[in-house]
């Protein structure tokens, strides 16, 4: 420990070196709840990565403000970065609490540390805890922080962008850097998620759930259950501090993508459906070019690629139209779409534009093309279809949220927006979603047609 720090004070923190419980004991006079020990004995390991997923009101901050405290203290070089997606959570809520806790230890150990708005350091210590806030458009929070002695604390982590993470990635990878992770599961994609699901091999999990903390009363799961239900999302979220069936404002629920890729269906089934084809155009940059096929409740991807021209696109697309003998092809024809719409007209082929942003079928419901197909693909989805299992294609259909306007029509989120979240653009959805653009008669079939949801019925007659 610093020499500035007398010999009684640096005894206790040689005895809670390795025990940040202890430490929280010794130096602030709390006992950990049972949950925010277990997460406290995980973060004391060299190396360990810790993601929490909570309700509300267990004790998480604390739980983070005793572990920078702690790190901070027992280590004289320690970095510490801490962020959050809002200003408010990480001021108003995770160093809030951090400075509450330095008030409640003993004046002596107080005096030694130097506390302003973004930064909290100890006499006679290079080490320190700093706030930095994580935004999509400024991702270097949590970037350039390298120390022998570093924990990364992310607070509210299911709303810090992929984009944040995806720049840190090199600084959270240091060899022995400790990251905690903790929030409320309130989305089905990005690097809090995945913490849980495909790269949990690589962290410790823990859930946090209000019905187990001795801080959350009985009366707060009364309630939610007596607002939303039991078997709601929002209980699920939080009280229970587990991933909801669907976010809260997700299109498509992630369960039902999951079964649908989990099912099977023998061919024949469908075999008297039409054979339709979404097609997404793309040009350069992150965007892919896609394409998708249906048959009845059946679909599958047929490529996604990225860099192509639009006289690529338009070989690859009528070489699997033909092959597949598809009876209707539905090109988004916005933008660069519109070069790929024009030469697929030259083929013969039955090519159809459609504008995403163009006016619906039903523009008392709907405020453009793009949101009622999404609308009508997610009736489609209840009806139990079979899915090609594919990463790609699952994280597009749960990604988009949407909302209704003052005038009560549904608004599917935009792909800006989807950006500024740190998720990519649903190329793969808006593929498949262009497959609903209208109803198709299979080539020599009397009545057969795609799926059309009931409150769409009067589309028979118009097409």
């Amino acid at each position: 420990m610093a020499a500035t720090i007398d010999c009684d004070i640096t005894s206790a923190l040689r005895a809670c070196y390795d025990s940040p419980a202890e430490f929280a004991q010794i130096m602030f006079g709390l006992t950990p709840t049972g949950q925010q020990r277990e997460f406290l004995d995980a973060i004391a390991r060299p190396g360990s990565r810790v993601g929490v997923r909570s309700g509300h009101g267990t004790g998480k901050s604390t739980a983070l403000a005793i572990a920078a405290i702690w790190f901070l203290s027992t280590r004289p070089d320690a970095l510490i970065p801490c962020t959050a997606p809002t200003a408010h959570q990480l001021q108003d809520v995770l160093w809030r609490e951090i400075r509450r806790l330095i008030a409640l230890m003993d004046e002596e150990m107080q005096k030694h540390f130097l506390v302003s708005s973004d930064r909290i350091m100890l006499h006679g210590s290079a080490g320190m805890i700093v706030a930095r806030t994580a935004r999509p458009e400024k991702p270097d929070a949590l970037q350039g922080f390298h120390a022998p002695e570093i924990l990364f604390i992310i607070d509210e982590a299911a709303g810090v962008a992929d984009a944040v993470f995806e720049v840190a990635r090199g600084a959270l990878s240091t060899p022995n850097a400790r990251v905690a992770m903790t929030g409320n599961p309130t989305r089905l994609n990005g690097y809090f998620y995945s913490a849980f699901h495909a790269g949990r091999d690589s962290w410790t999990r823990l859930q946090f759930s209000c019905l187990d903390s001795p801080l959350v009363g009985p009366e707060y799961a009364r309630d939610i259950v007596a607002e939303f239900g039991e078997d709601s999302d929002v209980y699920r979220i939080r009280v229970l501090g587990d991933f909801p069936k669907s976010g809260i404002f997700n299109l498509i629920p992630l369960d039902l993508v999951e079964h649908a890729m989990e099912r099977q269906m023998p061919e024949s089934w469908q075999a008297h459906m039409p054979r339709i084809m979404g097609v997404d155009p793309a040009w350069m940059g992150t965007d892919r070019s896609v394409a998708v096929f249906r048959q009845g409740l059946t679909a599958r991807p047929l490529f996604g690629a990225r860099g192509i021209d639009t006289i690529q696109m338009t070989e690859r697309v009528a070489t699997l139209a033909a092959e597949l003998r598809a009876d209707a092809i539905f090109v988004d024809q916005t933008g660069v779409g519109a070069g790929v719409y024009d030469q697929l007209k030259r083929t013969g082929l039955n090519v159809i534009g459609v504008a995403f942003s163009g006016t619906p079928m039903e523009p008392e419901r709907f405020v453009n093309r793009r949101a009622e197909m999404w609308w009508a693909l997610r009736d489609w989805m209840g009806l139990c279809p079979v899915l090609e299992a594919n990463k790609d294609l699952k994280d597009d259909l749960v990604a988009p949220e949407y909302f209704l306007t003052g005038g009560g029509k549904v608004q599917l989120e935009s792909k800006d927006s989807m950006r500024k979240r740190g998720l990519a653009s649903p190329d793969y959805g808006d593929a498949l979603a262009l497959t609903f653009a209208m109803p198709v008669r299979a080539v020599g079939e009397v009545v057969s047609q795609s799926y059309i949801p009931p409150a769409r019925s009067g589309w028979r007659e118009r097409f």
